[in-house]
């Protein structure tokens, strides 16, 4: 917990994120969501405090033409050195759902609002260079 303190005191970020898949087997949805968890570890700037995995469930008919398949969450604790690197994570992992524990409020520089609208851009981008979005232009 020093560790924690210490770090949000510097200017970290502390918060909770919440994964889910859904496989065909137990065995790919622990394994997938495992190796998920383990390349958030490796990132820089992101420290992996706490993670929890929960009981593979099995499911019934969870998609057309699937007659059953699991189910597995992970509930993971992580400090990020930064606002950047906490939406790197949200963008690039897909996490269920983000709570930021501390810090209350933060102060953002221009600099880190341009990192982050040009962060969104680019993926926006992306989408719409494989054709699964787009930008929408209304006129007036």
């Amino acid at each position: 917990m020093d560790e924690i303190k210490e770090k949000v005191q510097k200017g970290w970020i502390h918060s909770k994120m919440w994964f889910d898949v859904l496989a065909v087997t137990k065995e790919a949805a622990e394994e997938s969501l495992r190796n998920h968890i383990e390349k958030i570890k490796k990132l820089e700037n992101c420290i992996v405090i706490k993670e929890d995995f929960k009981e593979a469930i099995e499911v019934e008919k969870p998609l057309p033409r699937v007659e059953k398949a699991y189910s597995k969450a992970v509930e993971v604790e992580v400090l990020t050195k930064d606002i950047e690197t906490l939406l790197s994570i949200t963008i690039f992992f897909a996490p269920s759902a983000v709570e930021v524990l501390e810090p209350e409020s933060l102060k953002i520089t221009a600099t880190t609002i341009q990192t982050i609208m040009n962060t969104v851009a680019d993926l926006l981008h992306r989408f719409a260079s494989q054709g699964v979005g787009g930008i929408v232009i209304a006129k007036t």
